[in-house]
């Protein structure tokens, strides 16, 4: 953990460091698109600015690269600023349990960043992205990933990271493919079931409507985009492959500006 005056850079989790503290003498730069691209923080003692595309150090040997800033807030103020390296993409929702489980036993809340459907290597699998760390737990859980009966592969995209790659599950070839082609509503409904379940989700709640066609979210579609969606549309993009498969430029520490 790094202090800076009254607020301090804490790790998360394999993606993200959090900005906390007294925020009140911080001031966010936004983009076309109100995106936080900065934030300068100006105390008596020091004076912090962070950039998307920048590295800071919560710890010495700790660098993490900042892609993407949001704001934590509550109903009435602002309490946090997450600076990730990235955000969970569609894969990570739809396609991760696939490979069975839960997010506990994939350390989704420790080291797991982003999972992918291929790399620049890699096709037609299951690619899984964590933060490395020489803690024996986690050495013990890489030995556990290479012991998978689909485990295809493990490399090291940079220093910092380690990826794991994996044949698609046979029992659930068809629906990864409909997830691939953004066919939701498709995806058997056992997989369906178990995506809910891999994650905690309720049937009722977002993801849920979204792989069940609830009536429900597409009326707050229609509403949204003021049009009218047939009865059958999916209701939720397409994975798109600039998220979904791996950037090895996107996730590397070393070609961001250190600080």
């Amino acid at each position: 953990m790094v202090t800076c005056g009254k607020i301090k850079l804490t790790p998360i989790s394999g993606r993200t460091v959090r900005l906390s503290g007294d925020l009140t003498k911080c001031k966010t730069k936004k983009d076309d698109n109100k995106k936080i691209v900065s934030i300068n923080c100006e105390y008596d003692d020091c004076d912090m600015t962070i950039k998307v595309g920048q590295t800071v150090r919560p710890k010495p040997k700790h660098p993490h690269r900042v892609n993407v800033i949001a704001a934590g807030r509550t109903a009435t103020e602002i309490v946090c600023y997450d600076l990730m390296i990235a955000e969970v993409n569609t894969t990570s929702v739809f396609a991760l349990p696939f490979m069975g489980g839960n997010r506990k036993l994939f350390m989704w809340d420790s080291q797991f960043v982003n999972a992918f459907i291929g790399t620049p290597e890699d096709e037609n699998c299951i690619c899984l992205l964590y933060r490395y760390s020489g803690d024996s737990m986690f050495l013990k859980f890489e030995s556990a990933l290479c012991a998978f009966r689909n485990f295809r592969r493990r490399y090291d995209p940079n220093p910092y990271h380690v990826m794991f790659v994996f044949d698609v599950p046979k029992s659930c070839q068809a629906s990864f493919e409909h997830y691939v082609n953004g066919r939701y509503s498709e995806i058997d409904d056992l997989w369906k079931l178990k995506i809910l379940e891999f994650h905690g989700f309720d049937i009722d709640g977002h993801t849920g409507k979204i792989l069940f066609q609830s009536d429900s979210l597409r009326y707050e579609l229609e509403d949204k985009l003021d049009v009218t969606l047939p009865p059958d549309s999916e209701l939720y993009d397409k994975p798109n492959p600039e998220k979904e498969i791996f950037n090895p430029e996107y996730y590397d520490i070393e070609l961001s500006v250190l600080k």
